[in-house]
């Protein structure tokens, strides 16, 4: 059961991302996608394979669920949170936009801990919460590093 509401999230979010209007160039979309996937898949490793703070299934359905998750969901809700942010002007729509990307993160990893794709053996939601915080504001920190490295690069 895992599986199928992993695979359906991932493509809602991705038929979310196709469908809304983005601020971001296809490079820049790009950029952030790879930065939040190389982020997550190492970090998962760490926290999952070498530290043994959680455990995952071993059904091969449940770890595709977890991939879906690891390598789709999480990136691609990173890259619309970023394509969003854009289009807010105050400070307290960025703010309201940030926790609820963290918040709805923080949810579907309940639901894998829920399905029994993950177990958390030392490890919590507010520790989930603090790398999902983190980890967005890594993909808004790539996406201002390249603009402001593309705005210093002269074409001829």
């Amino acid at each position: 059961m895992g599986f199928v509401i992993f695979f359906f999230l991932a493509w809602l979010i991705v038929s979310l991302f196709v469908v809304i209007k983005k601020k971001l160039t296809f490079a820049e979309n790009t950029l952030v996608f790879l930065v939040v996937l190389i982020v997550s898949i190492n970090f998962s490793w760490i926290v999952i394979e070498e530290l043994e703070l959680i455990k995952l299934t071993r059904s091969s359905l449940g770890y595709t669920g977890f991939i879906l998750n690891r390598s789709i969901i999480i990136p691609i809700l990173s890259v619309i949170h970023v394509n969003l942010l854009l289009w807010c002007h105050s400070l307290l729509m960025k703010i309201i936009l940030f926790v609820s990307v963290v918040m709805i993160l923080i949810g579907i990893s309940s639901l894998a801990n829920f399905n029994d794709i993950t177990e958390f053996k030392h490890w919590n939601y507010w520790y989930d919460g603090i790398y999902f915080f983190i980890l967005n504001g890594m993909a808004i920190f790539s996406y201002k590093l390249y603009t402001r490295a593309s705005r210093n690069v002269v074409s001829y």
